[in-house]
């Protein structure tokens, strides 16, 4: 049920029939990249040597008939009620990869529809029918029993709690496509205004009062977006066709007379044609006939006007859309047990949920899980389901060149200007072959590079790790240990430690090996594009490089190597603390020269930069002062992390004399703050000032929480997609975890349990974000390996989530009949892999859209989700 009056049916096109990967019986290079017949059935010729083929996976033929479903007038009675209106959201849950009429490869999709049923009155409790219109499906019996019925509108954890929990909190919110009020249901309407827990016998065990939490009028300050409200197109409205628009006095005339009124918004769509996926929003002036001016435009307007350009009524809303009611349980604190379901009366339960004092050890294994399988260099082993072949591991089949190009110059680094594409290319190529001992690592996320932000994750986990309290027993993931998979003698006997540790050696032994003989570090390995569709890791047939040393990459380095000594050191291994050790040294030593002398640093780098002009405007001497400026702040990292690990008044001074110039705390630089005030003998006045820092950065996090339709872990501050408001990022995590730390707030502890909670099920789609959790769960994430060996993809995997439609408009996606989810023409079933209502209606939290080419919210890596959700389930344990 989606309302006392409105049944929630999802319908499923059928799913897509997956190929998998054979061995031909003889190379075909003249085919590779291209399809070819393998015994009738379609198959992508791959691999380096193209001795392979991804057979073709099978798309649905038969779709849902939209438009019967959508007649209200064709349903019968259900309960003795009619069917007064039906309301439909269609969007993707499954995609492959198959040839296309010309031979290129598609990637389109198979739908999911969530049809809503109004009848002209509550639906009464006992067994009824669906007669669903023209006998399109088979007549659906079911019984409506607000004790056992889901009621999808509630919106609630598929995790579960743990007995301590602080934040246990449901939410109630249904927006109807095309509906009154732009889609907002307000459940006051239905006098819901208390909730209930019930057990398995159905018995009530606890009770309370549902609160409004946001109209769907009200700002949400701090979303991250242009604006605290969103613009919006009617669901329902006609697009009109644009006749003509003047970019200069913005004045539109339409094709047939438009309605439209002043002051009125509008959204205009497809002004540059069936690849322009974009909108712009505007107000009406100056209505005349069938023209008006845009007032306000949101974007510039076009010189040339498409001619499927298209004005619709628009109105502006926050990210829900809706009304969102809170329901609040966190006064309930049962032991253990379940399964429990958070209940309605006459509306319906949730999903069912436990409680168990493990709750969190199990949502941390889940992500631990998820580190190990993108581990590079390797055979994953299928120890928790997935398996993969040896992938990046040099010798004679596999090699990897060494480039010019620094990690910190390409666009793989924030401060990168150059490609990285342009890393094996002739001037930035050298001939030397760099060592078979540069494997391992992690895959970044979908793709396979590995690069220097990963020592987050080592950084991460040890952080939690001491921050478990004292007597805990270590927890054990079922990892390799790292004696069986590194052959250093400084971990013959390290079997004995937490796997926690174990993970951490894992990332930071792989840049322990990338370290020159100076004591540089490179930033990483990548390949010379991004991943061919249907060619897997183990197959990869692109030139691979290794990146050229850079200072910034070794302070960054640095700081962890020496982080990962001292706690080596204090559980007394110290062989392979010495290793550590030596080596973030050897890297402090190697960057000073970096710092003080760029110029020389980078001799042969600035050399291929000035003769393929890639600096740019201000040359040379601009970009130096760019990665000088955050070279400075990696220094205050690496210099206060050797400061706690050698109690050196060398790097006590750097500093300190840091801190008194940038007392900001976001990722490494609280990094460098935290290891300072951890360390015995630093100078209290700075002590108390990085303790009120954390406290205050801490209360930005949890107060913008009151603003926001759902809690999660945003920062205010930070703009919205690539995971920002969705999965917790390293900043935040960290930043909340010492907060906790230095002050008990129980308000820090309750936005950490929501903010994880958020991504597994609390939330407006009802979707579980990580996979291996949870009943409805996200299966085609932006795993290139998955999709190219036809296989689930594998657990552990944090998606960023939610994203917006301008900042998603890829007109490869969203484009004609040839694009996964086309939004014009008619071949190739175009019309069935169509979003509905379009797009730009849907609401921010509703527009979770689970294709892999939708990069933003379909994309993770192991140090902005997956990482971060481990260590944040991994606190949440510790304080059970």
């Amino acid at each position: 049920m989606a309302a006392p009056d409105i049944i929630a049916v999802e319908l499923r096109d059928p799913q897509f029939v997956h190929g998998r990967i054979v061995t031909l019986p003889k190379p075909m290079p003249d085919m590779r990249g291209r399809w070819t017949d393998v015994d009738g059935v379609p198959g992508l010729v791959i691999g380096p040597k193209a001795d392979n083929v991804r057979l073709s996976d099978t798309p649905p033929g038969r779709f849902l008939d939209r438009k019967s479903i959508d007649d209200a007038g064709l349903y019968g009675d259900i309960g003795g009620r009619r069917v007064i209106s039906v309301y439909r959201k269609s969007m993707p849950y499954d995609s492959g990869l198959y040839p296309g009429p010309n031979g290129d490869t598609r990637t389109g999709a198979a739908f999911k529809h969530q049809v809503y049923l109004r009848l002209d009155g509550p639906l009464p409790q006992g067994t009824h029918v669906i007669r669903w219109p023209n006998g399109v499906l088979a007549d659906q019996s079911f019984t409506f029993d607000d004790r056992a019925t889901r009621a999808m509108a509630i919106r609630s954890t598929l995790l579960g709690h743990a007995t301590k929990d602080t934040a246990k909190t449901g939410f109630l919110a249904l927006w109807l496509p095309g509906g009154n009020d732009d889609g907002a249901v307000d459940f006051r309407d239905y006098g819901i205004d208390s909730f209930d827990i019930v057990d398995p016998k159905g018995r009530t065990v606890f009770s309370g009062a549902i609160s409004l939490r946001k109209s769907p009028g009200d700002p949400e300050p701090g979303n991250g977006l242009p604006k605290p409200l969103i613009n919006y197109t009617n669901a329902i409205a006609p697009r009109i066709a644009i006749r003509s628009l003047d970019p200069n006095s913005r004045r539109v005339t339409t094709v047939v007379r438009h309605n439209l009124v002043d002051g009125q918004r509008v959204g205009l769509e497809r002004l540059g044609g069936d690849q322009d996926a974009s909108a712009i929003f505007a107000i009406v002036s100056e209505v005349k006939g069938s023209a008006f001016t845009l007032a306000e435009p949101t974007g510039p307007l076009p010189a040339t006007l498409s001619p499927q350009a298209t004005v619709t009524p628009a109105y502006s809303a926050n990210r829900a859309g809706t009304f969102v009611f809170e329901l609040d349980y966190s006064a309930w604190a049962p032991q253990a047990g379940g399964p429990y379901r958070l209940r309605i009366r006459g509306l319906g339960v949730s999903d069912p949920f436990r409680v168990d004092p493990d709750t969190w050890l199990n949502a941390a294994r889940n992500s631990m899980t998820g580190l190990y399988h993108q581990r590079s260099g390797i055979a994953i082993d299928g120890r928790f389901g997935y398996s993969r072949p040896v992938a990046f591991r040099p010798g004679a089949d596999m090699s990897i060149v060494e480039s010019r190009l620094p990690l910190a110059w390409s666009s793989n680094f924030d401060t990168g200007f150059i490609a990285f594409e342009e890393g094996v290319k002739p001037r930035w190529r050298t001939d030397r072959k760099a060592p078979d001992s540069y494997w391992g690592g992690y895959m970044d996320a979908g793709d396979w590079d590995r690069r220097i932000q990963h020592v987050e994750v080592a950084s991460l986990l040890l952080e939690t790790f001491e921050a478990l309290p004292e007597g805990q027993p270590a927890t054990s993931f079922n990892l390799p240990k790292s004696s069986t998979l590194l052959t250093n003698p400084a971990y013959r006997d390290t079997d004995d430690l937490p796997d926690l540790i174990h993970e951490a050696i894992w990332v930071m032994d792989f840049f322990r090996r990338l370290q020159t003989d100076d004591g540089s570090i490179r930033g990483g390995i990548e390949s010379a594009a991004h991943p061919m569709l249907g060619e897997p890791s183990y197959l990869e047939r692109q030139e691979v490089y290794a990146y050229a040393p850079d200072h910034i990459s070794t302070y960054k380095y640095a700081a962890v190597a020496a982080k990962l000594a001292r706690i080596l050191k204090t559980l007394g291994k110290s062989d392979a603390a010495k290793l550590f050790e030596d080596s973030a040294r050897a890297a402090w030593a190697a960057a000073e020269p970096g710092f003080a002398d760029p110029d020389t640093y980078y001799r042969d780098a600035i050399l291929a930069a000035t003769a393929s002009g890639s600096f740019g405007p201000g040359g040379w001497p601009a970009r130096r002062e760019q990665l000088q400026a955050i070279a400075r702040e990696y220094r205050g990292a690496a210099a206060a992390a050797l400061y706690r690990l050698l109690d050196s008044p060398e790097h006590r001074d750097i500093f300190e004399a840091y801190w008194r110039e940038d007392q900001g705390l976001f990722a490494h630089k609280g990094d460098a703050a935290w290891d300072y005030l951890k360390t015995a003998g630093s100078d209290a006045e700075i002590g108390e000032e990085i303790t009120a820092r954390f406290a205050a950065e801490a209360a930005i996090i949890t107060g913008a929480q009151q603003h926001a339709a759902y809690p999660n872990m945003k920062h205010p501050d930070a703009p919205a997609g690539w995971g920002e408001g969705g999965a917790p990022d390293y900043n935040q995590t960290q930043t909340l975890i010492r907060a906790h730390l230095l002050s008990a707030n129980p308000q820090i502890l309750q936005v950490m349990e929501q903010g994880y909670q958020a991504m597994v099920g609390v939330n407006q789609v009802g979707l579980s974000f990580v996979t291996g959790i949870g009943a409805r769960q996200i299966l085609h994430p932006l795993h290139e390996d998955h999709r190219a060996m036809g296989v689930d993809a594998p657990s552990g995997i944090t998606i960023f989530g939610f994203a917006s439609q301008s900042a998603t408009a890829y007109s490869w996606v969203f484009g004609p009949a040839w694009s996964p989810l086309a939004e014009s023409g008619t071949a190739e079933n175009a019309a069935q892999r169509r979003i509905e209502p379009p797009r730009f209606s849907l609401p921010y939290h509703e527009y979770l859209v689970e294709h892999p080419a939708v990069i933003m919210q379909q994309e993770f890596t192991v140090h902005q989700s997956i990482a971060t959700m481990a260590a944040l389930a991994l606190y949440l344990h510790g304080r059970q």
